[in-house]
């Protein structure tokens, strides 16, 4: 496995994937949520700078894409639709585009955590 990839696949998509969100969403959670989220992140990287080569880092981070994945499905269909000031009910575009493409970056990582050349590089 090339190192671009590595960095790519072990440190980059990891973190973006669970962070996506539009301004006005990220804005408005609670400072509490992102903090848990961010603190999860960087146990994550820290779980692969220090105990790389053991399995609970490689555990970590599949539960973690899996955890988005279906986190992200269960906000989707309640999300995309609401309603304005006039209730009437308008789709935000913005957060289904960022959802599907949180989506599908978990899903990749996800999938390629679970193959047999990267389980190859983490455990020993």
């Amino acid at each position: 496995m090339k190192t671009y990839m590595r960095v790519l696949l072990f440190f980059v998509l990891p973190v973006i994937a669970p962070l996506l969100f539009p301004p006005d969403h990220l804005l408005g959670m609670m400072p509490d949520v992102l903090l848990g989220v961010a603190t999860a992140l960087v146990a994550l990287v820290i779980g692969f700078f220090i105990w790389r080569g053991y399995g609970l880092a490689l555990t970590f981070s599949i539960f973690l894409q899996g955890f988005n994945v279906i986190t992200r499905l269960m906000m989707f269909f309640s999300t995309i639709v609401t309603l304005n000031s006039a209730n009437q009910p308008q789709v935000d575009f913005l957060f289904m585009g960022v959802s599907v493409l949180s989506i599908g970056i978990s899903l990749w990582v996800l999938l390629r955590l679970d193959r047999v050349d990267v389980h190859a590089q983490m455990t020993r």
